[in-house]
């Protein structure tokens, strides 16, 4: 007789299901890091658009375009084509605060019950402080969040 036993079968369906439950998580926590150094390259580009921005209007106030005539309108939204072009489709770039000195940009999952945004937003001002809500807690109060080193 030739081929394979129904117990030679079951052993290789189980060997196939035991390295599926091991490679699967672990591919999961490389898919988020993944996308939080994307976005970490995202938020550093927008703020090179709002240091442009400033350059020209000697403030970083009414950056964001709201209305889609490629001119700054608002000082506070989602970022728009005038001031960076965001990559990473897991997150949203807003200009979360912003005045004639200083800018905040925040970076949010756009799913909150994805591995992304399990995983917390992330915050870069105009001063470079980084700040990572590790434990997701909607703040950036507790011990280690202040970078977006893991």
């Amino acid at each position: 007789m030739r081929g394979f036993s129904l117990i030679e079968l079951l052993v290789a369906l189980a060997i196939l299901a035991i390295a599926t439950a091991v490679a699967l998580p672990i591919y999961n926590a490389y898919s988020v890091r993944a996308e939080r150094t994307g976005i970490q390259a995202d938020l550093l580009r927008c703020a090179q658009g709002m240091e442009r921005h400033a350059n020209v209007a000697m403030d970083y106030e009414g950056a964001v375009d709201t209305d889609g005539d490629g001119a700054g309108d608002a000082s506070t939204g989602l970022v728009s084509r005038n001031i960076c072009a965001v990559d990473s489709r897991a997150y949203t770039v807003t200009v979360h605060a912003a005045d004639a000195v200083r800018f905040v940009l925040r970076a949010r999952a756009v799913h909150a019950d994805s591995p992304v945004g399990r995983d917390g937003m992330l915050e870069l001002d105009s001063r470079g402080a980084r700040r990572w809500d590790r434990n997701n807690d909607g703040d950036f109060d507790d011990d280690g969040e202040t970078g977006w080193q893991p």
